[in-house]
């Protein structure tokens, strides 16, 4: 079965023409495992960082020069940051995104990011655990490593939106 890298995280998969997201920049493959495991298939066992894997994903596939696509890595970073450096806790995941998606439209908009980092995990290393308690435990090392990755390129934009978030 011939096999292409996804665009976004570089995981290589079979080759798919399945649905994709409209600004998620991730191949029809990979958006097909991501949804997959969303749903539950393969199992994921509870974890303190399940919140968070929304995020690295979405940041992990930031996907075109769309404004859509801009301010949702901007979003999603901001969620990381706010738990992993701010000390936030990862069931207020839900909670940090609204509110960085508020202030995203009332300060202007989240700058693009360029250049986009390599990544030492993606998903697909999560869902090839074996077992759900497998996968439950690379979820915290996967979440950190996306956001450790967009921090090493981009830590001053960054932080520069955590003050605009904070004020």
């Amino acid at each position: 079965m011939p096999t292409t890298p996804c665009p976004d995280c570089d995981a290589v998969l079979p080759v798919s023409d399945g649905p994709t997201h409209a600004y998620i920049g991730a191949s029809a493959a990979c958006w097909g495992v991501w949804t997959r495991m969303t749903a539950g298939e393969p199992p994921v066992a509870p974890t303190a960082f399940g919140p968070l894997i929304t995020d690295a994903y979405a940041a992990q596939h930031p996907g075109g020069d769309s404004r859509r696509a801009t301010q949702s890595v901007a979003v999603h970073l901001l969620t990381l940051c706010q738990v992993l450096v701010g000390g936030s806790r990862p069931t207020r995941a839900v909670t940090l995104r609204t509110h960085a998606v508020e202030k995203g439209r009332s300060v202007g908009a989240w700058e693009l990011l360029r250049p986009r980092p390599e990544w030492e995990l993606t998903i697909h290393d999560v869902v090839e655990r074996a077992t759900p308690s497998g996968r439950a435990a690379l979820v915290e090392p996967y979440v950190r490593s996306v956001w450790t990755a967009w921090y090493g390129l981009h830590g001053t934009t960054i932080d520069r939106w955590m003050e605009r978030l904070r004020n």
